[in-house]
């Protein structure tokens, strides 16, 4: 029998809707949820909190998507945290955009469930995918 460890995941958007969607998602896949509605919370809670996966909606105001994981990088406490970056932006505009990092995704909005959960699997620990 495999037991399934929860996993902290800091979600980062300041759409209600899509923080509640996503929120949902993984509370029903047993993960706990911490909620940022901008950059500056974000930033507060994941050094605070040190999830273990961030859903960071890219387009917020005070501070974009991007530079968020650029300053994420430069913390000792959550340079290696893994990343899920959301929007509904062209995919090709913000791929080119993104830092070449091996923890960080883009998921496209409209939400596409099943591919969060292969990012999920990809960048959490085994056991708490």
């Amino acid at each position: 029998m495999t037991i399934v460890s929860v996993a902290k995941i800091l979600i980062v958007d300041d759409d209600p809707d899509c923080v509640e969607l996503l929120s949902f998602h993984l509370l029903h896949k047993g993960h706990a949820v911490i909620g940022a509605k901008d950059g500056p919370e974000a930033l507060e809670r994941a050094a605070r909190e040190r999830p273990e996966l961030i859903l960071l909606d890219l387009r917020m105001p005070l501070v974009d998507g991007i530079r968020i994981i650029e300053i994420l990088r430069d913390n000792e406490l959550t340079a290696n945290t893994p990343i899920v970056l959301i929007s509904a932006a062209d995919k090709e505009w913000v791929e080119r955009r993104l830092p070449e990092d091996p923890l960080v995704r883009f998921l496209e909005k409209p939400l596409d469930f099943p591919k969060l959960n292969e990012f999920l699997a990809e960048l959490l620990p085994a056991s708490r995918a």
